[in-house]
């Protein structure tokens, strides 16, 4: 089967409840876009609402989503037992191309899928940050 689409969702998970988030990457093989959901939107700019969303016939795009379908379909095969911590889950919902559909939540730091994280980090804009989403240990060394 063909992959369709990818959506990677986040949680903050365990935190005070003015940085505490919700967020949706959807990435497809022509688009990508992102969602950051606040649980409360501050005053001062540190945890607001943002959202963007980008379109391309690049065909270096497409080539990156089928790397990352690749390193996302690896992902929900994995045999893993359920593991959680503290730093909210992450899932995987992957759509192919005959409608069937595979969710798969992890309850694991994003450093357990570094590999496909920075795989889609060469497709989003410069103009963004790195979304939530897929933000590694190394992303965080400087907050």
């Amino acid at each position: 089967m063909k992959t369709k689409k990818i959506v990677i969702k986040s949680t903050s998970g365990f935190c005070p409840v003015d940085y505490a988030y919700n967020d949706k990457l959807t990435i497809t093989a022509n688009s990508i876009a992102y969602e950051y959901k606040p649980y409360l939107e501050s005053d001062n700019s540190l945890n607001v609402h943002r959202k963007w969303s980008y379109k391309t016939t690049n065909s270096i795009f497409s080539l990156a989503f089928e790397k990352i379908a690749v390193a996302v379909d690896e992902i929900l095969s994995r045999d893993q037992e359920a593991m959680y911590c503290d730093c909210g889950n992450i899932d995987f919902i992957v759509t192919y191309d005959d409608g069937n559909k595979v969710a798969r939540e992890f309850g694991v730091p994003a450093d357990e899928f570094v590999d496909c994280f920075k795989i889609i980090r060469e497709i989003i804009p410069v103009t963004e940050d790195v979304p939530e989403a897929i933000k590694i240990s190394e992303d965080c060394d400087d907050e």
